[in-house]
């Protein structure tokens, strides 16, 4: 059984899987070593807490084999909506194998190729041997699973429907989204639907049903001609077939014959469309346009293979099983990142679409696989941590599903500022449908003509800094893709709506300096507060990103507009703590804390306005060193704060700590958590990835800082992106460069080595 802390063993079986039983092609560079830090397991699991999960960015799918010998999987979609908002799993199938057995005499290895992008079985017993290849198609919504015996076997396919009746599904399974709604025709679920087509295995779900009219109709939106229902007539589900397969039920496909080799195919899709046959039509379509086992391969190995070539970190320790932990870490976290981050919607922060039965993670919460800790929407604080990363790592591509995201639901969030707060402008809530709207817990379930609050949830009351934090990495993709294009046409026009909310709803005061309140300093701060400092400095950061951007992005009206603002802003927040001045979570605030953040922190992430490139640095070291909540798990951002202001020692230590967070009960490396989200928390394994990026390199102005909180006894090799459209790589070891940091193009940006 695989144990992360036990690196040893796992090299000694992954070579066995690499060099015997996977034939896998000899390690010719730096970038083609993934594998060596993959998953090999060398026994089956006892249920979906023992899956590997695998995906092509937007499909899914959590893979394991029982003891049984059956092979499961869960699949998925980033856009399997439900007729609540619900992000729902697409099914769960079953493949069994006739006459097929694990017992002590066999020989089983499960190895998840990293490079191939595959997820591979070979069982063997004396001369009897059965090998398995399953992997998601990098081109098309297709899983596709190969099958290779000595022997002659029988095989069936099985799908196993949990959505089978209408039903109430109870408070407690509900989480937060509509935790305490009143209305039952809200909080329904409808069964799935098994399609009548021959010798093919359909199942789907068809929303009839939509929470989006009343959600509407009770916050005082408008449905108009730029806004759809995202959720009536949404049909996700599967169809499956093979080569000489037909259907004995209307649930189960087997093999005509006994045979020694099979492919299966399976079509995993989601689309609105106006009538069920029109889905049917559509995923008939894919498969007969769908190709070969082996061009699918071929294809989606390429692109894997280029993945890993365009960025890497590769840590070596004294000990060298931490160095191991730490890059297994950190190439599994990415991966996981990869098999989630290429579709319609951004990766959801509380388990992706890799969650499986709740059970295993809390045995509290027997509910159904569709269940996840935080519901259905968006959280900004706990988005952005996913997203922060894949600058340097150069996953611009995932990037602009983000984005666009946001570009999509503007109009919405310019609704938000003008129904909700009567002003123009656009006001992006913490907590999101993915329409944009408020989510209806936080907004209240008080009709809108009887409240007392436009939003009754305290915590998020006057939480505005999430629309700055946006436009922020925005500012940030620009800064490193230089894509004037997306400046134009994203960026501008979602900051210029952000700010206008700013300048339309807050107050100036006797000298025009802008008065921001009312206003919460996050969620741990709510009473009495004036200019909090996420709100000032993502201000501040934002216009100065703007400012810096090519002219012909933007209007010169627009431009002035943007240097007013700019001088109208208050000063980043101090005070004295113990004698030395530190960053304050506000100008004015009530000491009461409600949750477990560190404002003050802020401008150093992720608003970068004190680091190890700014005078103010020292500032930055004492106000961490006197921060409230030291934490190192979850969403909070310690680490790469941490490294930022060059702290070595706690940055290392922030990492090391991170590396422990895995869920006993799950098999896979990286399925951290729940902390304060759910299993595998994207929040934490994200963190993980941007402390050890920081830890390694930075960038501000022209400058790249290499090694700026770096242990000087680890060695290090890396890719890594930078500002500029740029990357750059090098090799540290035994306390001296290697290999001299070079960059991939010329540039005008200096290295700084610490």
């Amino acid at each position: 059984m695989l144990n992360s802390l036990r690196l040893k063993g796992i090299f000694k079986n992954l070579l066995i899987c690499l060099y015997i039983s996977l034939n896998i092609e000899g390690i010719t560079s730096q970038t083609n070593i993934v594998n060596q830090y993959s998953v090999c397991w060398d026994a089956p699991s006892e249920n979906a807490a023992g899956s590997m999960p695998i995906g092509n960015g937007e499909v899914g799918a959590n893979v394991w084999m029982e003891k049984n010998g059956n092979l499961l999987f869960y699949l998925s979609r980033t856009d399997a909506w439900a007729e609540n908002s619900a992000l729902y799993k697409l099914g769960k199938l079953r493949v069994s194998l006739y006459p097929f057995t694990i017992d002590s005499e066999t020989s089983f290895k499960q190895f998840l190729n990293l490079e191939k992008g595959t997820i591979e079985f070979e069982i063997q017993k004396g001369t009897e041997k059965v090998e398995l290849s399953f992997f998601v198609d990098n081109e098309s919504p297709i899983v596709y699973l190969q099958g290779k015996s000595t022997y002659p076997l029988q095989v069936n396919v099985s799908s196993e429907i949990w959505r089978t009746q209408v039903r109430l599904v109870p408070e407690k399974e509900r989480h937060f989204a509509l935790e305490k709604c009143p209305y039952d025709s809200l909080c329904m679920e409808y069964p799935d639907k098994v399609i009548d087509i021959a010798n093919k295995l359909m199942v789907c779900h068809r929303n009839e049903y939509s929470i989006y009219p009343f959600t509407m109709q009770h916050q005082g939106l408008q449905i108009t001609s730029e806004s759809k229902d995202p959720f009536l007539n949404r049909t996700m589900g599967y169809s499956v077939s093979g080569t000489d397969f037909s259907k004995i039920a209307p649930t189960i496909l087997t093999s005509d014959k006994k045979m020694n080799n099979f492919t299966l195919k399976i079509v995993a899709y989601t689309e609105q469309t106006n009538t069920l046959e029109n889905w049917v039509e559509k995923v008939e379509t894919i498969e007969q346009q769908a190709p070969s086992f082996d061009v699918a391969l071929q294809r989606t190995s390429s692109w894997w293979k280029k993945y890993w070539d365009k960025s890497y970190i590769i840590v070596h320790t004294p000990d060298q099983i931490t160095g191991d932990q730490i890059t297994q870490a950190y190439i599994l976290q990415n991966w996981m990142t990869a098999c989630a981050g290429r579709g319609n919607y951004p990766i959801k922060f509380n388990g992706s679409i890799f969650t499986v039965d709740p059970k295993y993670t809390d045995s509290s919460k027997d509910y159904n696989p569709d269940y996840r800790l935080w519901g259905p929407d968006y959280w900004w604080q706990n988005t952005r941590l996913i997203y922060h990363p894949m600058l340097k790592s150069g996953d611009f591509e995932m990037m602009k599903v983000l984005f666009q995201h946001y570009k999509t639901i503007l109009p919405m969030l310019k609704q938000n500022a003008k129904v909700l707060w009567n002003v123009e402008g656009a006001v992006n809530p913490e907590t999101a449908t993915i329409f944009g709207a408020t989510v209806n817990h936080d907004y209240g379930w008080t009709p809108r003509d009887r409240k007392q609050e436009v939003l009754e949830n305290p915590y998020v009351r006057y939480y505005w800094s999430s629309g700055l934090e946006i436009s922020g990495l925005m500012c940030d993709y620009y800064q490193y893709t230089q894509d004037v294009s997306f400046a134009e046409e994203v960026l501008v026009p979602f900051a210029k709506e952000i700010l206008n909310f700013y300048v339309n709803f807050f107050p100036h005061d006797e000298k025009g300096k802008i008065q921001i309140t009312p206003t919460h300093s996050l969620e741990t701060y709510w009473e009495n507060v004036k200019n909090d400092l996420p709100n000032v400095a993502g201000l501040h950061y934002v216009l100065k990103g703007l400012l810096s951007l090519p002219k012909e992005t933007y209007s010169l009206v627009e431009r002035e507009k943007w240097i007013t603002l700019l001088q109208a802003l208050p000063d980043i927040p101090q005070k004295v703590c113990n004698g030395k001045n530190v960053f304050s979570p506000a100008e004015i605030y009530g000491e009461g804390r409600t949750n477990v953040e560190n404002p003050e922190l802020y401008v150093v992430y992720p608003f970068s306005l004190c680091n190890i490139a700014t005078k103010n640095l020292q500032i930055g070291i004492d106000t961490y060193k006197n921060r409230i909540i030291k934490n190192t798990n979850g969403w909070t951002q310690d680490g790469q704060q941490a490294a930022r202001l060059g702290l070595t020692d706690e940055a290392k230590s922030n990492l090391l700590a991170k590396l422990k967070n895995k869920n006993p009960n799950h098999r896979f490396p990286v399925m951290w958590g729940p902390n304060y989200d759910w299993t595998p928390d994207q929040d934490h394994g994200s963190n993980l990835l941007m402390t050890l990026q920081e830890m390694v390199m930075q960038s501000y102005g022209d400058v790249v800082h290499l090694l700026p909180a770096f242990p000087e006894n680890w060695d290090v090799s890396f890719k890594l992106f930078t500002p500029k459209n740029n990357s750059i790589t090098g090799e540290y070891k035994n306390g001296k460069w290697v290999t001299s940091p070079s960059f991939e193009y010329k540039t005008k940006l200096k290295i700084k080595k610490h």
